[in-house]
């Protein structure tokens, strides 16, 4: 596509520019506030995997905005989640990010009250008996828990808008021949980024970064070389075949997201063949998850605030219960999105200091970022900024799905060079965000967007 170049109708791009949220959406804390009551505290948001918590009593506990969430499994095949605040006086039940409770006892270690795993009150050592304490009005506060083929999800709403599946809907269809629910994770990235959330899932959103960015990427996926993520986006395309949606695919003899773009690794069963030869396949859930299916193996990458500027990722890579990988297996399999995230890492901490400027008010989004364009008005919306809707619940919606993620810290140094994680990594809670008070009163107009 050469530069400047006219938009040929029928393609997906856009025929004209257009403005990005405006600068301080992506820093101010009192927006951060309104985007937690909105959307985080409002929708499902993976927090793990099933096989994480194998144990009766196991327990993982999730910080979401101000929010502290107890994940725990009552029964074989069953979960508990609740607000980790005792009913007493509100202290904080669990003091660990991950353990189990012994006996199937949730004890609060302030008073002692002490609580069964679905939350009931059942026993109030030293208190002195009256006649209006009923332990029954005392249960744990709880939380909204579902799964989904092996993940974990919960939903802060008192009322959730919609059921998980409806959450999730028609995206999980891409994934549906590769066994998620009885692959198991052999490596785990946790991976703090100084960037707002939005910046993330934006980035995610466009290639027009990809040549400048991930050159090892684009000799894999040869299309980002296009500055995009479809066949589909270039003018002048054509279904190759019935039912050819023009998706981006691996190419130039790539067969799967590794370094050589080689299989290290045996092909999963249940694939179709345009499944192995597309080499690629994305699942994405606004705004707190995607997974990516390849031949070989899955990876999964959850995405929490931390703040207005911070967010935490988890990173994951399964493969088949029955394959015991040796090192260079999952060296294989992390090299490549390793080194993604971390390019990607440092552009997004580059576009999040730079939004700061004093006269940058706003951005503006070229043709081949149209997927961006689609969150503008999912985030603008989902944040209760509209005229008709101020502070509802957002309506469940599709990010476009592209590829991978972030930047590590505290990771060691691979044989390779390429910085990895420890597999198996246990989950690091960051510290809770402060954020500023709640309030849904109107912005300005956003120029171009569904906001004028």
């Amino acid at each position: 596509m050469a530069d400047g170049g006219p938009i040929e109708p029928g393609v997906k791009t856009l025929d004209r520019v257009r403005p990005t949220l405006p600068a301080s959406w992506y820093y101010d804390p009192a927006h951060y506030a309104r985007e937690l009551e909105a959307i985080w505290y409002r929708d499902w948001l993976c927090v793990g995997r099933a096989e994480a918590l194998p144990r009766t009593g196991d327990f993982t506990v999730v910080s979401v905005g101000t929010q502290s969430v107890v994940v725990t499994r009552s029964a074989e095949d069953a979960f508990e989640a609740f607000h980790n605040t005792c009913r007493h006086r509100g202290a904080r039940l669990c003091r660990t990010d991950a353990g189990r409770f012994r006996n199937g006892r949730v004890i609060c270690p302030y008073h002692t009250w002490t609580y069964a795993l679905d939350g009931s009150l059942v026993a109030t050592p030293g208190r002195f008996e009256t006649d209006d304490f009923d332990a029954a009005n005392y249960t744990l506060y709880k939380v909204h828990v579902d799964t989904w083929r092996g993940f974990v999800f919960v939903n802060l709403a008192e009322t959730p808008a919609s059921t998980l599946p409806e959450f999730l809907g028609s995206e999980t269809d891409a994934l549906r021949n590769w066994p998620l629910e009885s692959m198991r994770s052999v490596h785990q990235e946790i991976i703090p980024l100084a960037c707002n959330w939005k910046i993330f899932w934006e980035n995610y959103n466009e290639c027009y970064h990809c040549p400048r960015v991930h050159p090892e990427l684009c000799k894999v996926m040869p299309v980002y070389r296009e500055g995009v993520f479809d066949a589909a986006d270039l003018p002048g395309w054509q279904p190759a075949y019935d039912g050819d949606k023009g998706f981006g695919t691996v190419g130039n003899g790539a067969e799967t997201w590794t370094l050589s773009g080689k299989k290290a690794l045996p092909v999963i069963d249940g694939l179709t063949a345009r499944e192995i030869e597309d080499g690629i396949a994305f699942a994405s859930f606004t705004a707190a998850m995607f997974v990516v299916g390849h031949p070989d193996y899955v990876r999964s990458v959850c995405v929490l605030p931390t703040g207005p500027e911070s967010i935490e990722l988890t990173v994951d890579w399964f493969l088949p219960a029955e394959f015991e990988p040796d090192e260079d297996d999952v060296k294989s399999i992390t090299e490549l999105p390793m080194l993604v995230m971390q390019q990607d890492g440092e552009v997004c901490e580059l576009n999040q200091r730079g939004v700061h400027c004093l006269q940058h008010e706003q951005g503006v989004l070229m043709p081949q970022e149209y997927r961006c364009g689609d969150s503008t008005n999912t985030f603008a919306q989902g944040s209760g900024w509209t005229r008709r809707n101020s502070g509802a619940p957002i309506v469940a919606s599709r990010l476009q799905p592209r590829h991978d993620l972030f930047r590590a810290r505290n990771l060691r140094q691979s044989p390779s060079g390429l910085k990895l994680g420890v597999t198996f990594a246990a989950k690091r809670i960051s510290p809770i965000a402060q954020v500023a008070e709640n309030s849904f009163n109107m912005p300005p107009a956003i120029p171009g967007t569904d906001m004028e």
